[in-house]
């Protein structure tokens, strides 16, 4: 690649076309230009070291090459990631936050007793099914009734503030 100088370059907007430069195969740039494309190859070669510079050392047994590798995690986790420590207390906060769904009202632990004593014959365990099915059905039912009644009470509220807005209205006419 053959390169001018500035001063016989010109500039963007009107080139210098000199008797020089009649190859079509030359390309003209500035003194700048040069300088920065020359730049930028010496810094890309300074980028990443030579292998000469690594210093590995050989001779360090497993525990130590061991030890080196634990230190670079726990650099690493502390800086990036969450340590066991702030994983656990993550874990804490989130469960103290969390209420149960639903309390455990009906008791298997009879069932499964039975259950149990009776692997053979799963029909003795009858009266204590019924029992946990009884349970679990009248729970079942009052979640129900509780649900009803705040729907009904939300009804009551949102047809009282439809009176009084109308009773507003009602007086602001006369």
């Amino acid at each position: 690649m053959f390169f001018r100088n500035s001063a016989e370059m010109g500039n963007i907007l009107f080139p210098c076309r000199t008797d020089k430069n009649t190859s079509e195969n030359v390309i003209n740039l500035s003194q700048s230009c040069m300088e920065r494309l020359i730049r930028k190859e010496k810094e890309v070669e300074k980028k990443y070291p030579e292998v000469q510079e690594l210093q590995i050392p050989e001779n360090l047994s497993e525990k130590e090459w061991m030890m080196k590798l634990k230190c670079l995690d726990d650099a690493h986790s502390n800086t990036y990631g969450l340590t066991v420590q702030a994983f656990y207390k993550l874990i804490d906060k989130v469960e103290s936050q969390i209420e149960p769904v639903r309390p455990g009202i009906c008791d298997p632990d009879k069932i499964i007793e039975c259950l149990k004593k009776n692997s053979c014959c799963t029909i003795r365990c009858r009266s204590e099914m019924e029992k946990y099915i009884d349970c679990v059905d009248t729970f079942r039912i009052n979640i129900i009734k509780e649900q009803v009644e705040c729907e009904r009470k939300e009804k009551r509220k949102e047809e009282q503030e439809i009176v009084e807005q109308f009773l507003k209205s009602e007086i602001a006419d006369f």
